[in-house]
């Protein structure tokens, strides 16, 4: 008779591939930048519109070419957080990885002004880990048996 209390007789997590563990580490902290960035580049993309709309309107003033300039800036970072995210997410790039995790360190640049931070320091761990690395295609080292670029 088998007990079906008794406790799993081999760690499913020894018959996985590497590739598959470092993509499930990764993607927590990458989902979290793409979210937020997606989420906080549709408010500074509202501000663009509405003084886009000021401009138009001939009630454009100087604090609204700061704030342009200011929006402007911050969804171009924005826009390289989410791709950060997604090349980090999927391993392909870890120069792009590591560049939207730096970007989501920087305050004001960040998603939601401080809440990307943590998430960007989280990434920023996780992808200078050696055993991590090792799966981007500009890994340095690879792990018997398994094949980084696919």
């Amino acid at each position: 008779m088998i007990n079906p209390y008794s406790p799993p007789t081999s760690n499913p997590e020894l018959n996985q591939d590497p590739r598959d563990l470092a993509k499930a580490r990764l993607s927590r902290p990458a989902t979290a930048l793409i979210i937020m960035a997606s989420i906080h580049s549709v408010f500074v993309t509202i501000v663009l519109v509405s003084n886009a709309v000021a401009f138009a309107s001939s009630n454009f003033h100087f604090a609204n070419a700061i704030d342009t300039a200011l929006a402007s800036i911050q969804l171009i970072s924005l826009i390289l957080i989410a791709i950060g995210g997604a090349k980090m997410a999927f391993l392909e790039s870890l120069p792009l990885a590591r560049l939207g995790a730096v970007l989501a360190c920087i305050p004001f640049l960040s998603p939601f002004i401080l809440l990307g931070i943590p998430f960007g320091i989280w990434a920023l761990l996780l992808l200078n880990n050696p055993d991590n690395q090792a799966f981007f295609p500009s890994g340095k080292k690879q792990s018997p048996g398994s094949n980084p670029s696919g």
